[in-house]
């Protein structure tokens, strides 16, 4: 009879083992990192700041150099039955003149030189754009 015991005793023995812990040991050292994960939700946008403080207008700087050129559009009021006139200041000369139609054609202009730069469109002309520069 003592024999079967201790065989029962062993077989509880070997089998109740591996139940119990030991001490603990020290731990291994770091593994390798993963790869990322995907990126999370956008968060929410946080509070407007404070304004900025009213800063002063500066003093107006000078006034920069004027253009050599410029463009003076006559329409349909500012002509006549025989046609439009227009001319450059007496400092300026004629750079381009072109006679408008209502019809869509254009018309040569006529350029008279002389103390002051004149351009005449012909009938049937109803508008005319002169480009004048400083001589």
């Amino acid at each position: 009879m003592r024999f079967p015991s201790l065989i029962v005793l062993c077989v509880a023995a070997v089998s109740l083992a591996g139940c119990f812990e030991g001490p603990k040991g020290d731990p291994g050292p770091a593994g390798v990192a993963g790869p990322a994960g995907p990126p999370g939700p956008e968060g929410k946008a946080g509070p407007a700041g404070l304004p900025g403080k009213d800063g002063k207008d500066g003093i107006q700087g000078p006034a920069g150099p004027g253009s050599p050129l410029y463009a003076k559009i006559i329409g349909s009021t500012a002509c006549s039955s025989v046609g439009c006139t227009s001319e450059c200041s007496s400092d300026e000369a004629i750079a381009s003149a072109i006679c408008l139609t209502s019809e869509g054609t254009i018309l040569q202009p006529t350029v008279h030189t002389g103390t002051v730069w004149t351009a005449s469109c012909p009938t049937p002309s109803n508008g005319m754009v002169l480009i004048c520069t400083k001589k």
